[in-house]
């Protein structure tokens, strides 16, 4: 065998806190070679091995107790709205052990100064929980929908359905648990896009047939929506989601550059937008209501603080990009055009306006978040190596 050597930059190493003793593995992931510290590896897959399985066979006990004793019943329906089923059990008490698995390993990897929860604040915790909980909702809600097509009417016996319960919690368990060692603000942005677009997407759905598109999409959260509390809730957890990466993020950009006025000046300003964003769901939009003038005030609000900090962006965002720069004026005269095409042509309806609003928003808004990843140091890196 023909002996390789890489050389490594030394600021990977120190990145790495790599020694010339630690073992590394190789990993081959399609055409790109992943190395990682084996002892990094090991630790995690110990952590999780050895706990996700404790909260699923405590869950799957009390599934196969409450159905063999309490409904005394021997076959289980597989799906059913209107019944209790392994995928009404497994919603309950999945996102109840999925949570307080999150919880757990989150707070140890806080209390042990994990490094990726540095900059991730006490205060965060509650609305990174809550989201994490309503993300796996929603997964879960869209799977269990899907079965109930494939496999409607399908009944399994007790021992049959305890063993897929106890399959669906723990691989629910596992990833609550890996979500909460490999926390990352490029998870949390991932997770602020599911939160947003799917909450959004889900109040569509379910309001299909009252045609909300023949109103505005604001609809979708006044009372007479269906379900008007998942879009409502939507907006507001993404609001706190934005906060809290806003929090994240601007807390190691003051550590780099403590006396930035530009970036002072955004942080204040991407904070009124979350809060903005949060008013929006917070205050429905029914009509002849107060609330339905807070909702407009709140809207109005996000509009203008982003077009502001495009605007100022050149002077508020260090070292900005041409490309981000012209990336984002294109936006803002997308924005322009679309509002005239709306207020002054009528080309537009008002539901066409705020869906073109609300996707140039969002997509103008993860692009900051990228480049300010990228200016903060935390965004994934690249290096050359040399291989003897």
């Amino acid at each position: 065998m023909t002996e390789t050597k890489i050389q490594l930059p030394e600021e990977v190493k120190k990145d790495l806190n790599l020694h010339s003793s630690d073992e590394l593995q190789v990993k081959i992931d399609g055409d790109r070679i992943v190395i990682e510290k084996l002892e990094n590896i090991q630790s995690g897959q110990n952590i999780s091995l050895r706990w996700f399985l404790v909260p699923s066979i405590l869950a799957s006990i009390a599934f196969f107790v409450y159905f063999k004793f309490y409904e005394k019943i021997n076959y289980i329906s597989f799906t059913g709205a209107n019944t209790v089923s392994i995928s009404t059990m497994t919603i309950v008490l999945g996102l109840l052990t999925g949570i307080i698995s999150f919880a757990i390993f989150f707070i140890k990897g806080k209390r042990s100064a994990q490094k990726n929860l540095k900059n991730i604040y006490w205060r965060n915790f509650p609305v990174l929980l809550i989201s994490f909980a309503v993300m796996l909702g929603m997964v879960l809600l869209a799977i269990f929908w899907l079965f109930s097509i494939i496999f409607e009417g399908a009944k399994f016996d007790i021992y049959t359905s305890t063993f897929l319960f106890f399959i669906f919690v723990a691989v629910i368990n596992y990833l609550m648990i890996y979500f909460a060692v490999t926390i990352t603000p490029t998870r949390i942005i991932t997770l602020f896009t599911v939160v947003i677009i799917g909450g959004v997407f889900m109040a569509m759905i379910s309001n299909r047939n009252l045609q909300w598109w023949h109103v505005n999409l604001s609809f979708l959260g006044t009372a007479k929506a269906a379900s008007s509390w998942q879009f409502n809730l939507t907006l507001i957890l993404s609001a706190f989601l934005l906060l809290t990466l806003t929090d994240y993020i601007f807390s190691i950009l003051k550590e780099n550059m403590p006396k930035n006025t530009g970036l002072m000046i955004l942080h204040v300003l991407m904070t009124i937008t979350a809060l903005s964003l949060a008013g929006v769901g917070i205050f429905p939009n029914n009509k002849d209501t107060y609330w339905h003038v807070l909702h407009d005030k709140s809207a109005n609000m996000l509009v203008y603080m982003i077009v502001i900090m495009i605007i100022g962006l050149r002077w508020l965002l260090p070292n900005v990009k041409k490309e981000f720069l012209t990336i984002s004026y294109g936006i803002a005269a997308l924005l322009v055009v679309a509002n005239v095409l709306f207020q002054n042509v009528g080309y537009l309806s008002l539901t066409a306006f705020e869906l073109i609003a609300f996707i140039l928003a969002f997509a103008w808004i993860l692009l900051l978040f990228q480049n300010l990843q990228s200016l903060s140091g935390i965004a994934i890196k690249s290096y050359d190596v040399i291989l003897e």
